[in-house]
């Protein structure tokens, strides 16, 4: 470093990911090759570097102008390196993440045109062996120039990445966390430490040490004003009178835009098991007939079949509800009746008629069970899926080849999140498993019957799933803000692997089968996914392809539900979280006490504070879910942390990508620019949305 301009030939920047173990590499022995095959002199790389805001670490060398590369060098193509080690010192030491090299060309000084070769690495760099990488290196297997080094990078993530299973019925998961994989000691993830912080240093250890519950909803409300915590939209929305309309129409918006949007069904007929009659829906329909409102498909059904039979907590009571709602002409979502169990013999239906208390509860024991399937079978569930297939994926395709580069920054983080997931909700000291109404046998049966019933060509295809639940058609459910604005971005993704697709492997479009079948790394990902679990695979069921992909018609649902599993799923489940959780009156993990046996039994609606979390779960809640959702310096959706591709024609397709992305922006502002209060809807705004699940 500190030579004049004028005599440095080349600058060299490694970047160094943000993990645990990634600290300052070694010293590092170099050559660059030009397209020609001609070599460079080895070059001996000292360490100089510096940390980046992101925690990535970059080391900075220059190599001066000299004979070899004044004439008759051409741009870098390719570089050849390998750990340098001292003798003496224990090779664990230099344990180093290298992410990419990163070489300017400077030989017409600064006033020229500067050339930039990028080297994508992404790997440990162990001693005593040759690496190499070629400049935006993006090959199918069949066309690599270094197949033996491809083969060997597969060799050693299989060797690497084994899985186990929790339990019969669960999907696999990853046996140890990957160096490369842990988190760095970033703050945003201690959440424990620093929510223990926040207890001391506002003064909530008190309150954290209670197991009293709040006297008055009022003293609830301020709470937040009191203490310093930021207050959840949902305090604001929270009426005066929480048995009334004004919060049936806050309790119906939650169907379409709060945490889990995804289980609202059109009822075409009232269940058998339904103990509601006809006669008692009549007062609430507007005037119009019950086969009027059912032809008109105006009356919808919220079914938790699933939920009967699962476990809770020792002492408490939980439920399988059955919920009908209402669209009115206003154009709002209201409820008309809920049964708590599935069996009428059980309970008689709860509606807005019966006393006011009974009505409130029944809400909260609803929206309990609506709570505990969000995050267990919406949230862990999908986290556990996507586990599976990445960790398939990176056993079976280099990160040579194309469709690991465009997949890999959407998995950015994935395994060091669900590792701290897991700990949540599995380990007896996780927070979740402390204040959610389920058990931990609970949480592994629930798990399972969704997983069971899970399929990538219903669960994550959008117009599919729609259509299951008859809610595809813009003329139900008018302006439904999850549909409208997940269809508006699942558009932009298809889009997007559309034309990443044909470009690898559309072009000729003769060669297309051929090349996809020749594709080994593809195919071998593919059988790992659908072989089924006692034969070593993830034993997933509705992936496009009979026997492999063997058309880009096939390759392209795969490549778009994948992205909106991760991006558009993952956003509705997770953006909304602390506004619905972060009020437990409004949407409660937990509740104490006994289901309403009377829907005509009358009590003050202060009783059901009885019900609702004490105060250290209250604290233990809220400042959980506030934590959870704090994202420093993270990239919205399109804009990559990480960059893999850097081919000319990559690049131009992710920009053009960003450029839909951008338009879809300004439609989902201006949607909401229009929107009832109630239904205005940011998760899927792209702006806010980011490229990989987070905690």
């Amino acid at each position: 470093m500190g030579a004049k301009s004028s005599k440095i030939a080349f600058e060299i920047c490694s970047v160094t990911g943000d993990y645990k173990v990634a600290e300052q590499g070694p010293t590092i022995t170099l050559h660059l090759y030009d397209r020609d095959g001609n070599a460079s002199p080895a070059f001996t790389l000292s360490n100089a570097f510096f940390q980046e805001e992101d925690g990535s670490i970059r080391d900075k060398f220059t190599i001066p102008l000299a004979s070899w590369c004044k004439k008759g060098f051409g741009k870098v193509q390719k570089i050849e390196f390998w750990r340098s080690v001292e003798p003496g010192v224990e090779h664990v030491n230099y344990d180093w993440f290298c992410e990419k090299v990163i070489i300017r060309d400077r030989r017409k000084g600064l006033g020229g045109k500067w050339l930039y070769s990028y080297f994508p690495v992404h790997r440990w760099i162990h001693p005593d062996r040759h690496y190499y990488s070629f400049d935006c290196q993006v090959s199918l297997p069949s066309a690599d120039p270094m197949p033996d080094e491809r083969i060997a990078e597969i060799s050693e993530r299989r060797n690497n990445l084994l899985f186990y299973q929790r339990a019969n019925g669960l999907p696999l998961e990853l046996q140890a966390l990957p160096a490369e994989e842990i988190f760095s000691q970033d703050t945003r993830w201690n959440i424990e430490k620093t929510k223990d912080e926040i207890i001391y240093n506002k003064g909530l250890d008190v309150d954290y040490a209670s197991v009293d519950h709040f006297t008055s909803f009022d003293d609830l409300t301020t709470y937040y004003r009191a203490h310093s915590i930021t207050e959840p939209l949902s305090v604001q929305r929270w009426p005066a009178n929480p048995s009334g309309p004004e919060h049936d129409l806050v309790f119906g918006a939650q169907r379409l835009k709060g945490c889990n949007p995804f289980v609202i069904k059109v009822c075409k007929s009232i269940p058998e098991n339904f103990g509601v009659a006809v006669e008692w829906l009549k007062p609430y329909l507007e005037g119009w007939t019950l086969q009027h409102i059912l032809d008109a498909r105006r009356l919808f059904i919220v079914d938790y079949s699933i939920m009967e039979g699962v476990e809770c907590k020792n002492g408490r009571q939980f439920c399988s509800p059955i919920a009908l709602f209402f669209w009115t002409e206003r154009l709002q979502l209201v409820p008309l009746a809920i049964q708590l169990n599935q069996r009428m013999e059980e309970g008689a239906p709860i509606m807005p008629s019966d006393s006011p208390h009974a009505w409130l509860q029944a809400k909260l024991w609803f929206n309990l069970t609506d709570a505990c399937y969000h995050l267990v079978a919406n949230r862990l569930l999908h986290h556990l899926i996507l586990e599976g297939i990445y960790v398939t994926m990176r056993k079976n395709l280099s990160q040579s080849h194309p469709l690991y580069q465009m997949l890999a920054p959407h998995f950015r983080h994935l395994l060091a999140v669900n590792a701290k997931l897991k700990e949540w909700f599995f380990s007896d000291s996780g927070w979740i498993a402390q204040n959610i109404q389920l058990s931990r046998k609970g949480i592994r049966q629930l798990l399972k019957k969704a997983f069971k019933a899970w399929r990538f060509d219903q669960q994550i295809n959008i117009y599919r799933e729609l259509e299951n639940r008859g809610v595809y058609d813009s003329n139900v459910l008018p302006g439904y803000p999850y549909r409208e604005d997940a269809m508006l971005i699942y558009k932009a993704i298809a889009g997007h692997c559309d034309k990443a697709a044909r470009l690898y492997y559309a072009n000729p479009m003769e060669a297309m089968k051929r090349k996809l079948m020749e594709d080994i790394e593809l195919q071998g990902w593919w059988a790992e996914m659908t072989n089924p679990l006692e034969k070593g695979g993830l034993g997933l069921k509705g992936l496009p392809g009979k026997s492999g992909i063997q058309h880009v018609d096939e390759l392209i649902p795969l490549l778009t539900n994948l992205m909106y599993m991760i991006c558009v799923h993952g956003s509705a489940a997770w953006q909304p979280q602390f506004d619905e959780y972060g009020f437990p009156p409004n949407y409660p993990l937990a509740l104490h006490g006994c289901l309403p046996q009377d829907p005509q039994e009358e009590q003050p609606l202060e009783a059901s504070l009885q019900s609702l979390p004490c105060r250290r779960e209250f604290i233990d809640t809220v400042l959980s879910f506030r934590l959870c959702q704090r994202q420093k310096g993270e990239q919205p959706l399109g804009e990559y942390e990480l960059q893999y591709s850097h081919d000319q024609a990559s690049m131009q397709i992710l920009q053009e990508f960003k450029d839909e992305l951008a338009r879809a922006s300004a439609t989902v502002k201006s949607r909401n620019g229009h929107r009832d209060p109630l239904y205005i809807y940011e998760a899927l705004d792209p702006q806010k949305m980011l490229n990989y699940l987070v905690i």
